[in-house]
């Protein structure tokens, strides 16, 4: 995770770099800019393809922005291309739109393809390779080629290793559940801190006491990852909220399952799907007071014996006293739960909590009002453009950059 933080903080710092280097008052897009950031680190992290940021609002595009309008195209549409192969959506007669979101997929998928060769490439000159999720896939692939014919599961395929399409397919979902989940709960949590300028204050009077003096090239992981809270906090209480899925499919075995809800015992008959609610559970007002309130501040506790004298006047006392909660088993689960749940969930945690405390501890985000809007009236324009969802994979505003922010140092 050492590497994970170190990128997430470069692209933090270059990402507000661009938006104090802005030439109109207000970012051009945060939620492109998010996303650009949140791919860069996935690149350099997962595939070893380090990319410096570049904002939305520069002129023309390069290598990364070519791979990442390939793969937003290939996400934004990811519906219509598992009902239509992507070799159709190019025939002629059909709508333009078919016809770029077809070659978005032809163009993600050389990427894709590209990235394998020179990872066998490189193994098959003798080299250690990248050391990426890449090499892994490449020696999967070799296992599944060397493997005897004769050794295959219940459906005639390979009971070992990997094809090229499984590869391919593998490669979409890291890059869909490793990018764009982060990148949009990055874009609500900007419009939120705007919206809650107290909030920002708060997270930042921790970030500066933990980093003193030093420079964000100068943070390490280890030492202060577990300290940031606040900021941990911050993640946690926007996923309360606005979950990436509203909902988490799951079957059950073989067996009959008994579930007890209160005093009733309810039986899931064997191999039948269940969708628990996760915005059901994480909003339920039995275990979340004023459950549709943005309060970061619930997720921290303070223990009841501190000293008075610290709590009051001893900022690093009072912030080592103070705790993330856990709550109850089954009230909240963004990243799933269980022995199946997400296995990005700290990669996330990680990359969110770094670009989170980069930003705040010099600079604040804050909403440009219209002409002759008051402060409340912004607000409330934000929180109406954060509650105008839509949920294709993913729950994302249909319009984030309806509201204009503006970021600027302290």
């Amino acid at each position: 995770m050492k590497f994970v933080w170190t990128q997430s903080l470069k692209q933090a710092r270059q990402m507000v770099q661009s938006w104090e280097g802005t030439r109109g008052p207000c970012i051009p897009s945060v939620a492109k800019d998010t996303r650009t950031l949140s791919l860069n680190v996935l690149a350099a992290t997962g595939f070893r393809r380090p990319y410096d940021f570049r904002s939305s609002s520069q002129p023309g595009v390069d290598e990364a922005g070519k791979y990442r309008n390939a793969l937003q195209t290939v996400l934004d549409n990811a519906l219509l291309l598992m009902l239509v192969p992507p070799r159709f959506l190019r025939l002629p007669f059909l709508p333009d739109s078919w016809t770029r979101l077809g070659k978005a997929a032809a163009a993600f998928k050389q990427y894709m393809e590209r990235m394998l060769d020179e990872e066998t490439s490189l193994l098959d000159r003798g080299e250690k390779g990248t050391g990426s999720l890449m090499t892994a896939f490449v020696r999967a692939l070799d296992t599944q080629q060397k493997e005897q014919p004769a050794v295959k599961d219940s459906d005639g395929r390979s009971s070992k290793g990997l094809t090229r399409d499984e590869i391919f397919s593998d490669i979409f979902v890291i890059n869909f559940a490793g990018h764009d989940t982060t990148a949009n709960s990055l874009a609500f949590t900007m419009i939120l801190l705007a919206a809650n300028p107290e909030v920002q204050d708060w997270v930042a009077e921790e970030v500066r006491e933990i980093t003193k003096d030093r420079g964000s090239d100068e943070w390490k992981y280890d030492e202060l990852f577990p300290s940031l809270k606040r900021s941990q906090a911050i993640l946690l209480e926007t996923l309360r909220i606005y979950p990436p899925t509203l909902a988490l499919p799951k079957w059950s075995n073989e067996h009959p399952q008994t579930l007890r809800v209160g005093e009733r015992e309810i039986v899931f008959p064997p191999l039948v799907g269940v969708m628990p609610s996760i915005l059901a559970a994480q909003t339920h007002p039995r275990h979340w007071p004023n459950p549709l309130l943005w309060q970061p501040t619930r997720w921290i506790s303070t223990s009841p014996n501190a000293d008075d004298g610290n709590a009051n006047g001893d900022l690093a006392a009072r912030l080592r006293e103070e705790t993330l909660i856990k709550p109850v088993q089954g009230t909240y689960f963004p990243w799933s739960d269980g022995p199946q749940n997400c296995p990005g969930e700290k990669f996330a945690q990680v990359e969110f909590v770094a670009v989170l405390a980069c930003i705040l501890r010099d600079h604040r985000v804050r909403i440009l009002p219209r002409a002759d809007e008051s402060f409340e009236k912004a607000r409330e324009r934000a929180y109406s453009i954060m509650e105008d969802c839509d949920f294709g994979l993913l729950l994302r505003m249909r319009n984030p950059d309806a509201i204009q922010l503006a970021c600027g140092a302290i």
